[in-house]
């Protein structure tokens, strides 16, 4: 059961492994921070795309009208 104010989720074993490699090495404070900044890192990347493909489908969804 996930601590309050946390929601629980299923990884892959090798990207746990990287976390708690990197937990171990003294890289990242926590396996769960570790992931965060992956996450934040991931995201920040596709922005960009995010906001273009948004975009298309508000145009499209507008065009309907």
């Amino acid at each position: 059961m996930p601590l309050e104010g946390f929601k629980s989720v299923t990884v892959p074993e090798e990207a746990y492994n990287q976390a708690k490699q990197l937990t171990r090495l003294g890289l990242e404070e926590s396996i769960g921070k570790a992931f965060s900044k992956a996450i934040q890192e991931y995201t920040s990347k596709r922005e960009q795309l995010i906001k273009e493909l948004t975009a298309i489908r508000q145009k499209w969804s507008n065009k309907g009208i």
